[in-house]
């Protein structure tokens, strides 16, 4: 395997030269290297937008692609440094505290492996572990795309369902109402994309044009109730009207036409928020 694709994530920003260590390490290790990026700004230490960015992201990439996630704000701490084979054929290197869980849940895992650090760490870094994006995420991934080392070179085989992950709702239908959790903020845009498959709506016999009763919850507390009209796009409605529409990835999310939905109506989403439509 040498797929030459290296793909970084991580909530390092871009005001210090941390992204581009983690580039120049990648580098010596093989020159030839492609390297880009999906995000450096995911919020700080937010491993929850972190698993969700990995599976926002991922699909979009040829098979045996190399991503290295750092969202970690337990850096240094004895948790495991893994490699994932998902069942979609990408490789995901990555810390063991829940930044798999949309991947293990979304896409499925085939097979992890912990990083062997005696042999896939840069040498002379034994003695810090404050940038392991750098000594040993990047350097792992790097060798891992370059083909340098194979994936049962990266270290000892990992029990699937061992690894960190935070529970996830499954989206559900109850009568004539789709439920499910709203995920994840769109957060240059405020819509609110939810985990509820499209196919959901379908199965429910919902179409373009139909009128849906949305409900918004955070922790069982009602925090938005609307009447809302499910469209192809954002040009169904009026600049100001929120739209239910069907999202990148095939999920339901909501929205404001040339509005931020999520400021509009001050909400979030993540842990504890959850939404119902209503068909009826």
């Amino acid at each position: 395997m040498a797929s030459k694709l290296l793909v970084f994530q991580s909530d390092f920003g871009l005001l210090e030269g941390y992204v581009s260590q983690m580039y120049g390490i990648s580098a010596q290790v093989d020159p030839a290297l492609k390297m880009y990026d999906i995000t450096h700004n995911i919020p700080q230490f937010d491993v929850w937008k972190g698993s969700y960015s990995l599976y926002q992201s991922c699909y979009a990439w040829p098979k045996e692609t190399v991503f290295v996630s750092v969202v970690d704000p337990g850096t240094g701490t004895h948790r495991r440094r893994v490699v994932v084979l998902t069942k979609a054929g990408h490789y995901i290197v990555s810390p063991d505290n829940g930044s798999l869980t949309h991947i293990k849940n979304c896409v499925g895992i085939e097979e992890i492996r912990e990083i062997d650090e005696t042999k896939n760490r840069v040498k002379g870094s034994e003695n810090s572990d404050l940038f392991l994006g750098r000594d040993v995420y990047a350097y792992t991934g790097a060798k891992l795309a370059s083909g340098i080392i194979t994936f049962k070179e990266v270290g000892p085989k990992v029990d699937v369902e061992s690894i960190h992950s935070f529970n996830l709702s499954k989206p559900r239908i109850i009568g004539s109402e789709a439920i499910g959790s709203m995920d994840i903020v769109d957060g240059h845009f405020g819509m609110l994309w939810s985990n509820i498959p499209i196919e959901h709506l379908e199965e429910l016999n919902v179409k373009y044009g139909d009128y849906l009763n949305i409900i918004i919850y955070y922790k069982r507390q009602q925090m938005y109730k609307n009447r809302v009209l499910f469209g192809q796009s954002f040009t169904s409605v009026e600049k100001g009207e929120d739209l239910v529409y069907k999202n990148a990835i095939g999920n339901v999310a909501i929205g404001t036409s040339l509005e931020n939905f999520a400021h509009k109506y001050n909400l979030k989403a993540g842990m504890g928020w959850s939404i119902s439509i209503i068909t009826n």
